[in-house]
């Protein structure tokens, strides 16, 4: 996910291996992270223009790896994401894609993932 040309592979790889496992799911919990939501909606703003709101959004935080995922709708687009804190990095993918099956962006946060509902 660190190098810029795996892109494919890292989502490949977290949606075989993890989207479908009930086990993950479960450990994850449900959390609201309004700032991470709201990087999310600029990144698909940038793909598919503004106006294009995030609804349904569900973030889950699985604390002991300090990894979140999740997904929302943009308009007739799923959205699928996840973040890795330790390494401030996460990527969206949209479904179906602007220029094809799916596009996938990277993205990280300056500064890191600050939630201001725990401050």
């Amino acid at each position: 996910m660190l190098h810029p040309t795996s892109y494919e592979t890292a989502m490949s790889y977290f949606l075989e291996e993890f989207a479908g496992d009930n086990a993950f799911v479960r450990t994850s919990d449900p959390e609201q992270m309004p700032h991470l939501v709201a990087v999310l909606t600029r990144v698909v703003a940038k793909a598919v223009g503004d106006g294009v709101p995030l609804d349904g959004t569900l973030v889950s935080y699985l604390r002991a790896h300090r990894f979140v995922h999740g997904n929302a709708r943009a308009g007739e687009r799923i959205v699928l994401f996840f973040y890795f804190e330790q390494v401030d990095t996460g990527m969206l993918m949209l479904l179906p894609g602007v220029r094809g099956e799916a596009d996938i962006a990277r993205f990280t946060l300056a500064g890191g993932l600050v939630n201001p509902l725990h401050n």
